[in-house]
């Protein structure tokens, strides 16, 4: 049987306490307005206390993306178990950072800052294996439905394309696309369609341009993303999750 000391357990409630300090920080103020000190003065623990658990405020980043991306995997998961084509499980999947933004906004623009080469130099190697690891892990979903694809005879690779090359297609418009509209009060030089309206054109031009089968003229993918949202929302009692996506009930 696997049990933890009473340290271990004030270590992890206090983990969890300087995180969920961090996160309502960034909600309330921004992520410039994190540091180390502010965490140990809201918390009532020394500055040291809070260096124990983390090496800097990078490090804090890397935790709570990681904490959140948790939801993304579990909804990208449950999508792979949908009854449908490789191509309709690739269109739900890439469609659940939709969820997750709205779920955990501060966490997804923690995701896309992650990539970051200045919170990666500053943050502990433990922190960035653990959003690594989720990074792979949902590259690999993807990955899995093209290889499906490709054994079914839906998909045919060209000699000079790769499966990671086909991926990054679909991962870089649901994450490039979802930032984006994060940030739209920024931007003026466009106007912005539904979210997803967009994220749902966006993939069907890539794929069908792809030639993944059933190509979005032969197929209904809409009904595909009106069935996976139902299920969804009954898995995790969840119903707004149509709503997030768009769907028509």
């Amino acid at each position: 049987m696997n049990t933890i000391t009473r340290k271990q357990r004030e270590l992890q409630q206090r983990e969890k306490l300087f995180l969920d300090t961090a996160r309502q920080v960034i909600r309330d103020n921004g992520v410039s307005a994190l540091t180390m000190e502010v965490i140990a003065e809201i918390t009532e623990y020394s500055k040291g206390t809070v260096y124990k658990h983390f090496t800097c405020k990078e490090d804090i980043m890397c935790a709570l993306c990681a904490e959140g991306v948790e939801y993304l995997i579990s909804l990208c998961s449950q999508m792979t178990e949908f009854p449908g084509s490789p191509r309709e499980k690739s269109i739900i999947i890439a469609l659940s950072y939709l969820l997750y933004a709205e779920r955990y906004p501060e966490e997804f623009d923690l995701l896309v800052a992650s990539k970051n080469a200045n919170i990666r130099q500053k943050a502990s190697p433990e922190r960035l294996a653990v959003t690594d690891e989720a990074d792979q892990k949902i590259t690999q979903l993807i990955k899995d439905q093209i290889h499906a694809a490709i054994q079914c005879g839906d998909l045919t690779l060209t000699p000079d394309a790769t499966v990671d090359q086909l991926c990054l297609g679909p991962w870089a418009i649901s994450l490039g696309i979802t930032a984006l509209y994060e940030a739209q009060d920024m931007i003026s030089s466009i106007e912005f369609p539904p979210l997803q309206d967009t994220l749902y054109q966006q993939l069907n031009f890539l794929l069908d341009g792809y030639q993944w089968r059933p190509l979005s003229t032969e197929f209904d993918y809409k009904k595909t993303l009106a069935d996976a949202a139902l299920q969804l929302a009954k898995n995790t009692d969840d119903f707004s999750i149509s709503d997030t996506l768009g769907v028509q009930e």
